[in-house]
């Protein structure tokens, strides 16, 4: 890739080495006239408009590349997006922890992404991790950071020696930044877009950071007018979202991680496998936050979360209405945490009209019949899943219950 000069206005602040941080309190000079800091959130990402850091010239030659970082204070989720004109950009340009933060660094070379998400993993902020990240690398002035701590608080810097057009930008829990690019319209339209939410696309849940940060990208892919289909480079995109218990199977906090590594329209790509992910991984996460947030009392966290659960559910079932495992999921979810008994009856009995022989979906039927106060209908359905399941010690356990619910009804004789 060829290096393009820096801008007059990055080349006249290399050369008289002064420099710009802007905290939350104070201005100061020492570091770098593209460095900045901001301070913490007090809630989502701020539609106010942000710093803006421009480090270089306009021009269409180079492909793009992009990446945006944002914390959701209402979920405790940190998350990472990027769009580049490389392959596997989501296997080195981005990281992120939950507790810690998020970063990611777009540039020519390696990046050491690794070194500041540890800084920020020691407790440290975001100007520190930043000060580490550029002290790591082999050539800072060719490199792009955004950092978000674990407080919320962000960090940005823009080299002077990168490609095309570069700058960065950032507001209260989020920053982005990119270079390559047309002009500043696309990282204001990807600040807009995540303020705004990514509830737009049908199925996607406005609550849900990950799609927040996939509308970011989104925004920025159509500011740059289909960039990586007009330039025929290999490009990639990526998605990273992080959240404490998010898969307690695994014992990963990765609540996704879904990247593209080549494709002709790595966006829209990286939307399609989302869009996926939503439906099948997302909605049983959520419904294990709702119970938490319950558990300890919070009922409103516990509404948006199974809010989330249940969009999922149902787009599931809105791309794929005969698919027995998705009306499956729905059923017991309404079953089990929704309003209307007698609607999951209807889907559970959808559900084992696509496949009959399966007993964890008669086993929802039961539960189904049960909620909505079809006693036998349930029992039944019991007594079909213990059958096919051949004794397995769940369903039989689950058919005495209903047995005893039953026994329960009948009045005892004098």
């Amino acid at each position: 890739m060829r290096i393009r000069p820096p801008s007059r206005f990055a080349a006249l602040a290399v050369a008289v080495g002064a420099a710009l941080l802007l905290t939350s309190s104070t201005l100061v000079i020492p570091v770098n006239l593209v460095a900045w800091a901001a301070p913490a959130p007090a809630g989502p990402p701020s539609s106010r408009t942000p710093d803006w850091i421009p480090t270089g010239k306009a021009t269409t030659e180079a492909g793009p590349s992009f990446a945006i970082v944002a914390y959701d204070s209402a979920t405790a989720s940190w998350g990472v997006a990027c769009a580049a004109s490389e392959i596997a950009c989501g296997a080195r340009v981005l990281s992120a922890a939950a507790g810690a933060g998020a970063v990611a660094s777009l540039g020519p070379g390696p990046a050491a992404v690794a070194a500041a998400l540890a800084t920020l993993a020691s407790g440290t902020g975001a100007d520190s991790a930043l000060a580490r990240a550029r002290s790591a690398g082999e050539d800072p002035s060719a490199r792009q950071w955004v950092i978000v701590a674990a407080d919320g608080r962000s960090a940005v810097y823009s080299g002077a020696r990168l490609p095309g057009f570069s700058g960065a930008r950032m507001g209260k829990g989020f920053g982005c930044a990119g270079y390559g690019l047309r002009g500043e319209e696309t990282l204001e339209a990807m600040a807009e877009a995540l303020a705004a939410g990514g509830g737009a696309a049908g199925e996607r849940s406005a609550r849900e950071l990950g799609a927040r940060l996939l509308a970011a990208l989104e925004a920025g892919a159509r500011a740059e007018g289909d960039p990586f289909l007009r330039h025929g480079s290999d490009a990639s995109a990526a998605l990273l979202v992080v959240r404490a218990g998010a898969d307690p199977a695994s014992g990963s906090d990765r609540l996704a991680d879904l990247r593209v590594d080549r494709d002709d329209d790595p966006v829209a790509a990286l939307g399609r496998l989302y869009a996926r992910h939503a439906q099948t991984f997302l909605p049983a996460a959520h419904v294990r936050f709702g119970d938490a947030a319950r558990r300890r009392g919070d009922e409103a966290a516990a509404a948006r979360e199974y809010a989330v659960a249940e969009a999922g559910f149902r787009a599931a079932v809105a791309r794929a209405p005969k698919d027995g495992d998705a009306l499956n999921e729905l059923a017991w979810f309404l079953a089990t945490h929704g309003a209307d008994p007698s609607e999951a009856l209807r889907f559970a009995e959808a559900a084992v009209a696509a496949r009959g022989d399966d007993p964890n979906l008669l086993d929802t039927l039961a539960e189904a019949a049960y909620r909505a106060g079809n006693l036998e209908r349930a029992i039944e359905a019991a007594e079909r899943a213990a059958r096919l399941a051949h004794g397995n010690a769940r369903y039989v356990d689950r058919l005495r219950a209903f047995r005893a619910a039953r026994e329960a009804m009948v009045p005892s004789t004098p």
